[in-house]
């Protein structure tokens, strides 16, 4: 089964019909979730201006908090808003993807950890994505830090999806390139992992391709020349493309690793996910070898492994820090590892992953430091 049951608009510049689409398809009281960085950019001013009856929360952390949607959610009810509005990148369209939920479900959002665990269809929500790398705007899962678990949840149902989604490459003119590059890398995970899944299907498959193909090409470009129209496009587009590939087929071990770190350290997702990519599949490749040979072939790279090495000399490329830089303790990798064992995505993997694949893998991380 394919859905993609959100309204997309993808082009350049479609962000100033929204303003006149929220009042003639979701007119009632808005509210606009964002954070204080898309808050303070120069383009977001006279979005703002032409809804100036909404209430506005810029709060939203860089891994959104259990904690952070529940206080936003009561403040909302009290406001008595009808459709909510996600302006900003993965954690703030999660974070507004959640407060749609609760919206019309009562309860704290940790409650409803896992698949289909509310009753009623989310308020409506319009989603902008202002990274490259989210594909939030077009998937019904909603991803959570527990602050009190120290763990990453993932609320998703058939209730969650947006109504509609703005994808407007100009709003990252303004990024810096670290963040192009480690919120494109994070499409590019998807893509591929969306690919080597075991629930890929010809429609995931031809997006995945697309997207990866597109990142390959033009991200590089986009990192070093944020200004380029034509890589900003090809960049964001694929991320988009990316989303609606995972959404349908889901993702796999780079994710289940990336999240167990990120629940316990706070690190960003899309740099985690940059990290692990390459050492992930390599490990996995007698698994996903025929897979990953499609890949190659659809790229005109002669094996799956010379693909690996352009990635890997691609990700070196970029303004990044290493895994080095990240510090994570040796005593952590056991406990990281059975987290990502347990990840709702572990059994999309080829590979039968076991918290000791996981282990190996974040031990080979480390020596390659020492």
């Amino acid at each position: 089964m394919f859905r993609v049951p959100v309204h997309v608009r993808m082009q350049p510049g479609c962000l100033a019909e929204l303003p006149d689409f929220l009042a003639q398809r979701f007119p009632g009281r808005l509210l606009i979730v964002s954070d204080a960085g898309v808050s303070g950019t120069a383009w977001f001013q006279p979005l703002q201006e032409r809804l100036p009856e909404a209430m506005m929360e810029a709060g939203v952390e860089a891994n959104p908090r259990t904690s952070t949607v529940d206080a936003m959610t009561a403040r909302a009810r009290e406001r008595g808003i009808d459709v909510v509005l996600g302006v900003g990148g993965g954690s703030v369209l999660d974070a507004a993807k959640a407060v749609a939920m609760l919206l019309r479900n009562d309860g704290a959002v940790a409650s409803f950890a896992g698949k289909n665990r509310f009753s009623n269809p989310s308020a409506p929500f319009i989603a902008v994505p202002t990274t490259c790398g989210t594909g939030s705007e077009v998937t019904w899962v909603s991803v959570l830090t527990d602050p009190e678990a120290k763990e990453k949840i993932s609320i998703k149902g058939e209730g969650m999806f947006p109504r509609a989604a703005f994808v407007d490459a100009e709003v990252i003119a303004s990024l810096p390139p670290p963040l192009i590059a480690a919120t494109g890398m994070d499409a590019l995970t998807h893509a591929l992992e969306a690919f080597l899944a075991r629930g890929a299907n010809p429609a995931s498959d031809a997006l995945a391709l697309q997207a990866i193909r597109s990142l390959i090409q033009h991200l590089g470009p986009c990192v070093r020349e944020p200004s380029r129209p034509e890589s900003r496009a090809r960049v964001m587009h694929a991320s988009t493309l990316a989303g609606m590939a995972f959404g349908n087929a889901d993702v796999g071990a780079v994710h289940c690793l990336s999240e167990g770190i990120g629940g316990l350290l706070d690190h960003p997702h899309g740099l985690l996910n940059t990290l692990l990519l390459v050492p992930v599949l390599r490990y996995q490749m007698p698994d996903i070898r025929d897979r990953m040979r499609e890949v190659s072939g659809f790229l005109g790279a002669p094996m799956p492994e010379t693909l690996l090495d352009r990635l890997e000399a691609m990700i070196h490329g970029f303004p990044l820090g290493s895994w080095a830089d990240l510090g994570v303790n040796p005593d952590l990798f056991a406990d990281i590892a059975r987290r990502a064992e347990a990840n709702g995505s572990n059994p999309s993997n080829r590979r039968n992953m076991t918290a000791r694949d996981y282990h190996i893998i974040l031990e080979s991380l480390q020596r390659a430091v020492v």
